[in-house]
């Protein structure tokens, strides 16, 4: 009976009712893992596991985004049933949805050098060409463009021109303090496409000279026509490792092919002690040792072992350890007050790096930037109107965690 309601509740359009969160890929989804990115018996052997455990048709979404690297990886074990026809419709759809993005994408990256703006391009756009090497291996939801903050307000005024929107948040009258409490900010166009412009690189990192290592070791790559810039292999190591470990309400583990994907592309790029030296410098030590330790125990992955040792041995500031505590913690455990706690932590890491702008405001004009509100008298308002939709989103997770206990014991 439990199961008919649920089915017809999906079926309206209820469907993120039975989502379920958290920070590290469940059995079933580590063994997609393994079968994704592993070679030989070892792949194989991860495949015939999973599918016995799984019904296609009611993946989670964080699965069904790994689905086309896993019908490639399949491919090439020489996999040949019925079910990898679905599979190779999904990578043709990936293949399809991500030349439109890319051709988004170089319209507007053409249109930011117009302007005499510099540009770095993030995560998966990059991920896809240079290290997956097939635009039809990584979805991906949007695309990301690094600038440099003293470019910013052009940058908007240019989105605007060509019809791209903010999302919500985003201040009606734009001041320089906003962009030194915030790392992004995201876009959308009439047709649909999603764009994410940094000013920095890390949301934990917004002082600044924040990403001039970033700038400086970028390396050159091509968007369909348009030159531009990425990450070196190293840097976007990082990036990926740091922003994956996080508590997400969608598991968000394709960190994990993300990152192996760098590792057997270009490990021999990857120079390991400047990644240590920036984990440092970003405050991102425990992220990074915790990422590396699991891609080892999980996949096997090369990395040197004077690597952990040396983070292992790194001294982290105890609210450095609280902060990273914190953001681990899934929805459910932070309330309001956590919330504020952890936006305070934030705060203070923010200052303590040398935030110039952030170290002579106090908390309350701080929220006022990180939230775009226009006014300081607005702020608490504005902070009692996420503590009830936070509320209600906590309330929400624990009645999904009970409907998952009954559907399951029934």
């Amino acid at each position: 009976m439990l199961k008919a309601i649920l089915y017809n509740l999906k079926k309206k359009g209820y469907a993120f009712m039975v989502q379920q969160g958290g920070i590290w890929p469940t059995e079933k989804q580590e063994l997609l893992l393994r079968a994704s990115l592993l070679q030989g018996q070892a792949a194989l052997d991860a495949w015939r596991k999973w599918e016995t455990r799984v019904d296609v048709k009611e993946l989670d979404h964080a699965s069904r985004r790994l689905l086309p690297l896993f019908y490639r990886n399949l491919e090439r074990q020489g996999i040949t049933f019925p079910v990898m026809d679905l599979y190779k419709g999904i990578y043709r759809l990936t293949w399809y949805e991500n030349q439109m993005l890319f051709h988004a994408a170089a319209s507007l990256l053409h249109a930011f050098h117009e302007a005499g703006i510099e540009t770095i391009v993030l995560k998966g756009a990059v991920l896809a060409l240079e290290y997956y090497k097939d635009p039809g291996l990584r979805p991906m939801g949007d695309f990301d463009v690094l600038i440099h903050p003293k470019n910013v307000l052009t940058a908007v005024s240019l989105l605007r021109s060509r019809g791209w929107l903010p999302k919500s948040g985003f201040p009606k009258e734009v001041k320089d303090q906003f962009f030194s409490a915030r790392h992004a900010h995201g876009f959308y166009d009439a047709a649909g496409h999603e764009f994410d412009l940094h000013w920095h690189v890390l949301a934990e990192s917004c002082e600044k000279n924040a990403d001039d290592d970033f700038w400086n070791g970028a390396i050159r790559i091509q968007i369909n026509d348009v030159l531009t810039y990425s990450l070196n292999p190293t840097d976007l190591f990082l990036h990926v490792c740091s922003h994956g470990l996080r508590w997400n309400n969608m598991p968000p583990f394709r960190w994990v092919a993300d990152a192996m994907t760098i590792l057997n592309t270009s490990s021999s790029k990857i120079d390991w002690d400047r990644l240590i030296v920036l984990s440092r410098r970003l405050h991102l030590v425990l992220p990074l040792q915790e990422a590396l330790r699991y891609l080892v125990d999980l996949l096997g992955a090369a990395i040197p072992q004077g690597v952990l040792r040396s983070l292992s041995r790194t001294p982290i500031p105890e609210e450095e350890r609280r902060f990273y505590k914190i953001r681990m913690q899934p929805m459910d455990t932070l309330s309001p007050y956590r919330m504020l706690t952890l936006l305070y932590l934030r705060y203070s890491q923010a200052t303590y790096s040398g935030n110039s702008e952030l170290s002579s405001a106090s908390f309350l004009r701080y929220l006022q930037m990180l939230w775009g509100v226009d006014c300081l008298w607005q702020v608490p308002f504005y902070a009692v109107l996420k503590a009830i939709r936070r509320i209600w989103r906590s309330k929400l997770w624990r009645s999904n965690r009970l409907i998952r206990k009954l559907v399951h014991k029934e």
